[in-house]
């Protein structure tokens, strides 16, 4: 069990995962990430399996559909994002890091068409008129390795 602990951090870690530090939260606002998905969990239109806590906004927010709900808990939610991995693009900005444009669920990436490459859930950043500075789509076949040692230890 403890090797599958120390592979996890290694995988989970690694371009799977870009760092925290790269991935930063800080210079883009919820708001703006989600901008027209995020509704008040008063409205009508909310459905309770979609309200999260918005910590950088100190409240209860609910999300428009079950996608983009997933979308928010693998990027902001510690405990999930090992179980997610980024099935849009790894768009990098200097200023800004990279910052997936979509997160789904590993058990599901078998599912998934296409695999990686989907259409953005987020708002991505103006960047004063330009785009990143790089694209990228996530490297799946180090993702399909680590479900193999995993399999290896259930």
């Amino acid at each position: 069990m403890a090797t599958l602990s120390f592979l996890l951090s290694v995988f989970t870690s690694s371009s799977c995962f870009p760092s925290s530090s790269s991935l930063s939260h800080s210079p883009i606002s919820v708001s703006q990430l989600y901008a027209g998905k995020m509704l008040l969990t008063s409205d009508s239109a909310c459905d309770s399996e979609n309200i999260v806590l918005i910590q950088k906004l100190g409240n209860w927010r609910c999300l428009v559909n079950q996608e983009v709900t997933r979308d928010y808990n693998c990027r902001y939610n510690v405990a999930e994002r090992p179980s997610c991995y980024c099935c849009g693009e790894l768009h990098t900005y200097i200023e800004l890091g990279t910052l997936c444009t979509k997160f789904c669920k590993r058990e599901d990436m078998k599912t998934q068409q296409p695999r990686v490459g989907q259409q953005p859930i987020i708002e991505l950043p103006f960047n004063w008129g330009e785009g990143p500075d790089r694209v990228e789509l996530e490297e799946l076949e180090e993702l399909e390795e680590l479900e193999e040692i995993e399999k290896v230890y259930k």
